[in-house]
């Protein structure tokens, strides 16, 4: 009933604007402008008409119809374990120094006293070792940091995707200058992130048992290296201990 009563209202405003008074007798009427006049009416009606179309909400609620939740990222418990606090806390907030990594794994042993009583290629052959060592310990330190700091971040990301899913599906069409097509992508891709973020969860949850198994791998490495260090660094004196004790046991011994 609106629309037909601004649509009447624009007809009859037209034709007062062209209908001539009678103390005006000198204007000419031309029915090609009249017509034309009548015609871009006409269409302004009808775009006014579309918008009103795509401005309209959907029947429905979006609010409840598209939202889904999203898990909080969780953090490490600091309470339960005993020896596992400092790298279990680098896992919840990150820790870019790797300090906290160190306190929990086996220390490496310094050889610079033992490298110049071993041959070249041995000496090599323990440098590459070493190095390799060296290199778990430096890309465990920092994923354990990145795993850390995407948890810390995590939680100021959904924060955000839980902002714009409310500003998609708000009720107050100041929130809305799209159509309700547009409204509808929008949550779309609100719906996209969530989905991102649970996916980054499963994959940190996947990195993290990674770490663990490089670490188990990097100490076992450890130990046998500090274990040939240290035969290296006592192993002949100990030896020449024991050969000349065993001797001095044997030219002494008598039977009885």
């Amino acid at each position: 009933m609106t629309r037909r009563i601004l649509q009447t209202l624009a007809v009859v405003l037209v034709l007062g604007l062209f209908a001539a008074p009678a103390q005006a007798q000198f204007v000419v009427f031309d029915p090609a402008v009249y017509g034309q006049a009548v015609s871009e009416v006409l269409n302004t009606i009808r775009q006014y008409n579309l918008m009103l179309q795509q401005a309209r909400r959907l029947p429905v609620d979006i609010a409840t119809r598209y939202r889904a939740l999203s898990p909080a990222w969780p953090l490490h418990d600091l309470t339960s374990w005993l020896y596992a606090q400092p790298i279990l806390s680098a896992l919840n907030a990150g820790n870019a120094s790797g300090s906290q990594y160190r306190q929990v794994a086996d220390l490496l042993d310094i050889p610079s006293d033992v490298l110049a009583r071993m041959p070249p290629e041995l000496r090599r052959r323990l440098g590459t070792a070493y190095a390799t060592i060296e290199m778990a310990d430096s890309i465990a330190a920092r994923g354990v940091d990145q795993a850390g700091t995407v948890r810390a971040n995590g939680r100021l990301i959904l924060q955000t995707i839980q902002l714009m899913d409310t500003d998609a599906s708000a009720q107050d069409d100041s929130y809305h200058t799209q159509t309700a097509l547009l409204n509808k992508i929008n949550t779309a891709s609100v719906l996209g992130l969530r989905i991102g973020a649970q996916s980054n969860q499963f994959l940190m949850d996947t990195l993290e048992q990674l770490l663990v198994d490089n670490k188990r791998k990097r100490d076992t490495e450890a130990k046998a290296m500090d274990a040939t260090i240290n035969q290296w660094r006592y192993g002949l004196v100990y030896g020449t201990d024991l050969f000349r004790n065993t001797a001095a046991n044997l030219d002494s011994w008598r039977p009885y």
